[in-house]
């Protein structure tokens, strides 16, 4: 991991202050930013640290469904190595944003169904969030990551195909970019269990100032290629321009776009600002896109993230489904049948409508027995 310098926070420039009840700028306290930061540099540096693991049949899928030559007898074998994450793929080929009129049984028609070239992203998107987006002492901030890194990923794609830029691999570097963030809250929320909650501003520093290492370090030990790893690596400030990779720049500006659009993640200091304008506005110009350009994508983003609310309820539908016991399994469908109307009343209700006559039907009664 490169060093991290701790020694002012507020020289960097992703550093923000936050106000307090009275609307003053209250920076955080440095000595407890420096302690918690220089204690999770301490764990991911130990050589007894064990990473959230991603599954290798992830990375396998991906591999795979990014080939032109795509073998689907190969992609069934690599995903039957994991029953578990097969079956969540099976879930979510049935579930309503992907469902067709007959429901699927087999994997080869799920696939199909579900689309080779897209099969990587949503083994991807499943894993993450079967093993990493999970901490029970920060489980709103871990969804609202979620929700980040997915609408990042899909605005990489977008910009990236613009850019004349490999879709499939900014996809994935917008999908781990800030994957850091889940590691840090993993220890933290370990460490919540026997110490005191951090304060917020605290914990929206101490993000700050680590997230970018420890994502770094996260892809370096799942193993990823070397340059998704430079760009999740280096996806802040100028450095993320002027000397990483052209992705890094994809990054920077889908990453800027998702706080536009609301799609941040709070810590409970307000929203996150993406990246500095400056950042930004060189990202965009190394893409070689002009305002005139992005004014002319924004639709285009707009429709791309009002899906990835849909699709991500969805999906995680299904996987908290699969993953219920059978007593919560018992407990759900109770539920449902206890919210469920009786069936003779609500037969009953339905027969009183039908012979009740219309509006209109009662006042031609009524002129008639007047003229009668």
């Amino acid at each position: 991991m490169r060093p991290i310098d701790f020694s002012d926070p507020s020289s960097d420039p992703t550093f923000r202050a936050s106000p307090d009840a009275s609307g003053s700028v209250r920076p955080p306290p440095l000595a407890t930013v420096l302690r918690v930061s220089e204690g999770l540099r301490r764990v991911f540096g130990s050589q007894g640290y064990k990473p959230p693991m991603l599954p290798s049949v992830a990375m396998e899928i991906h591999e795979l469904s990014c080939r032109p030559d795509i073998d689907i007898d190969k992609l069934i074998h690599v995903l039957e190595r994991d029953p578990m994450l097969a079956g969540h793929v099976l879930k979510v080929a049935n579930s309503p944003i992907f469902r067709g009129r007959d429901a699927e049984t087999s994997l080869r028609s799920a696939l199909l169904r579900l689309g080779l070239k897209n099969l990587g992203e949503i083994v991807f998107e499943l894993a993450l969030y079967m093993r990493v987006f999970r901490s029970a002492e920060y489980s709103g901030i871990m969804e609202q990551l979620r929700r980040h890194s997915t609408a990042c990923a899909n605005l990489c794609r977008l910009f990236a195909t613009r850019a004349g830029q490999d879709p499939e691999n900014a996809f994935l570097c917008g999908l781990l970019h800030d994957i850091g963030i889940a590691a840090i809250l993993i220890v933290l929320g370990e460490k919540h269990k026997s110490e005191p909650e951090l304060d917020a501003t605290v914990l929206d520093e101490v993000v700050r100032q680590t997230h970018e290492d420890v994502s770094g370090m996260l892809v370096r030990l799942w193993k990823l290629p070397a340059d998704v790893v430079d760009v999740v690596a280096r996806h802040h400030g100028r450095a993320a321009v002027d000397t990483a990779p052209v992705l890094s720049s994809v990054v920077v500006v889908a990453d800027t776009l998702t706080a536009k659009f609301k799609f941040s993640v709070d810590f409970g200091v307000g929203p996150s600002d993406g990246c500095d304008p400056e950042s930004f506005a060189a990202a965009c110009a190394k893409l070689k896109l002009s305002p005139e350009a992005m004014a002319s994508l924004e639709p285009e983003a707009r429709q791309v993230l009002k899906r990835v609310d849909e699709t991500l309820k969805h999906k995680t539908s299904a996987v908290e489904e699969s993953m219920r016991t059978p007593e919560e399994d018992d407990k759900a469908s109770k539920s449902r049948e206890a919210t469920r109307p009786a069936p003779a009343k609500a037969a009953a209700s339905t027969s009183a409508r039908k012979s009740r006559p219309g509006f209109l039907a009662r006042t031609r009664q009524a002129v008639l027995r007047v003229f009668k």
